[in-house]
């Protein structure tokens, strides 16, 4: 009688006689589901884990590849032939990848076929890319590393090297794990025919950019190897310079100097034309200006000595200059004496100096580097002795159109000076 009052009002406070039975069933359900789930992941085996890391890899290359190629930029040529091939074979990598993992529950020896065309793939491009690696790299971290294929693949020697570490680590354990007898046909006839049409989308997208670049040509001069393109007023640069103040660029197909020009600019090269055919002295940056004004620069490029002074210099196809020339040109314009120009001037048979005021006090600390190389952390470090340098020698006063005794100033606007040889 006492246990039921009891009971009665232990009900009446809420409590429930089934309650800690139901809580140990629902821990025992619990458990029951943690050793399946312990099970599943144990009986994935080490083949099915390899795959999964090719899915991650496959969402991560894919997903790089089109969003760099769907923001690809069409100037210079090299920049849009660098992101293009390196995003193509980003992305048939990670095409490949996906097929890995999608076969991975019946795993056989064409995952290591596939795996080795990746591990090709991956050959390929580091050597591609080694060939137009930046010259300076200040800080690598995991974030930056990863962030190299959105700028342009700027890549150094150390961040391609670890980035294409990356890139083989799922299909080297791949290559090396053992393969199951079972053969696939049909799933190798898929992925030859998946890999055919990747190639076949990213040519067919790579002709229709090329299209889209040929309809701006403005001026085409195929045996000086540049073209002038007249830009739309939804194109933009590598530089992100916009069309408004500079509607041309000068496109080459024989170094990395591509850059946009202002309307001033392509009227130097105009007014350049009208002039007799000599040599002219500038710096190599502006080369093309030269070149499209149907005149031969001293310079077309760094030396092999001076090459860290480039943004990025290519083994694969620049043409160095000799040093003795870069350093003559850089004589010239760092000199304090007129008469040291004009020798110079005169061992190259050159008539004209041509000058963009563009980033012309940069180009001067360069020209001073080349020439004395133990000044260059006392000019970055005292800016009055770096002034009193620059002002007296003959680059501050071709930039400023002085007037001089051996050279006449034949034509200047708001870009560019141009100096005739008396």
């Amino acid at each position: 009688m006492n246990i039921s009052i009891t009971k009665a009002i232990r009900k009446m406070a809420g409590w429930c006689p089934n309650v800690s039975l139901t809580n140990k069933e629902e821990e025992m359900i619990m458990e029951i589901y943690k050793k399946e789930y312990i099970r599943k992941i144990k009986g994935i085996g080490f083949n099915g884990i390899t795959a999964i890391l090719h899915l991650v890899y496959a969402f991560w290359l894919v997903g790089t590849a089109l969003w760099v190629l769907a923001g690809i930029k069409l100037f210079p040529w090299y920049v849009l032939d660098i992101t293009f091939i390196s995003s193509g074979i980003l992305l048939i990598i990670g095409v490949t990848s996906l097929m890995i993992f999608l076969n991975f529950i019946k795993s056989a020896n064409i995952h290591r076929v596939l795996a080795a065309v990746n591990i090709v793939l991956i050959v390929v491009f580091f050597m591609y890319l080694s060939q137009t690696l930046i010259s300076y790299e200040p800080k690598i971290t995991l974030i930056t590393l990863f962030e190299k294929p959105f700028y342009y693949y700027t890549f150094s020697i150390v961040s391609l090297t670890l980035f294409t570490i990356i890139l083989g680590f799922p299909n080297l354990i791949t290559l090396l794990s053992k393969p199951t007898e079972e053969r696939k046909i049909k799933f190798f006839a898929a992925s030859l025919f998946t890999l055919i049409v990747t190639f076949a989308l990213i040519g067919g997208y790579y002709f229709y950019l090329n299209m889209q670049k040929d309809s701006m040509i403005l001026e085409d001069y195929g045996d000086g190897g540049y073209r002038i393109y007249q830009m739309g007023s939804n194109i933009y640069t590598m530089s992100g310079l916009c069309t408004e103040d500079y509607p041309y660029f000068l496109d080459s197909y024989e170094g990395t100097s591509g850059h946009p020009i202002s309307g001033d600019s392509y009227e130097a090269i105009q007014f350049l034309r009208t002039k007799e055919n000599s040599n002219v002295l500038g710096w190599w940056d502006y080369q093309l200006q030269i070149k499209a004004a149907d005149k031969e620069p001293i310079i077309t490029y760094a030396s092999n000595e001076m090459k860290h002074t480039v943004g990025r210099p290519s083994q694969l196809y620049d043409k160095f200059e000799s040093n003795e020339k870069v350093v003559d040109v850089s004589t010239f314009f760092t000199t304090d004496s007129e008469e040291t120009a004009v020798s110079i001037a005169e061992k190259y048979e050159a008539k004209y100096v041509y000058i963009l005021l563009q980033r012309w006090d940069v180009y001067y600390k360069i020209m001073l580097y080349t020439v004395q190389p133990d000044m260059i952390e006392k000019i970055y470090t005292s800016e009055t002795l770096l002034n009193e340098l620059y002002e007296v020698s003959m680059a501050y006063k071709f930039k400023t159109g002085a007037e001089l005794e051996y050279f006449d100033k034949i034509f200047e606007n708001r870009d560019v000076v141009i100096y005739q040889l008396k």
